[in-house]
């Protein structure tokens, strides 16, 4: 097959694949509202990784999940909304503003993870878990390529 082909077909099947998922997403829908979810299981992966205790600075927050500040702002305050996370200042450096999932957030966050679990679980089995191991190993370099493709972002406007 020639390039312009495979890319074509590549095009297909992410454009595919994100529709797949958006239809995967649906099952957790009632336990997060707007499609909460990912804000969700970023704002608790962001804490474990790089936070302190149960919270992190909102400032880091933007640059670990790789978000701009107002895009993180906008997803926040419809989780403070939803009374699944609050902003609470730091009480080292009342300059910054720490976020932290509520205790409501976190049993949300669990229990549409056990949904999508449980999901994620029967694809794997269907398709094998060594298949999914070496799919995962290639995401993770295609990942790396593309971001070291990404043109270097420039000071001006």
């Amino acid at each position: 097959m020639e390039d312009h082909q495979s890319i074509s077909e590549l095009f297909q099947l992410l454009w595919q694949m994100r529709k797949t998922m958006q239809g995967s997403i649906r099952q957790v829908e009632g336990l997060c509202p707007q499609g909460q979810f990912f804000m969700l299981e970023r704002l608790h992966y962001a804490i474990v990784q790089w936070g302190d205790g149960d919270a992190i600075p909102v400032s880091s927050l933007a640059e670990q999940t790789r978000m701009l500040p107002a895009a993180v702002s906008r997803s926040l305050r419809r989780l403070e909304d939803a009374g699944l996370a609050e902003r609470i200042p730091d009480p080292e450096d009342h300059r910054r503003v720490l976020v932290r999932l509520t205790p409501a957030g976190e049993s949300t966050r669990l229990q549409a993870e056990e949904l999508l679990r449980d999901y994620m679980a029967r694809v794997i089995r269907r398709m094998g878990s060594s298949e999914f191991a070496a799919l995962l190993q290639g995401w993770r370099r295609w990942d790396t390529a593309m971001r070291e493709e990404l043109p270097v972002p420039t000071g001006g406007t």
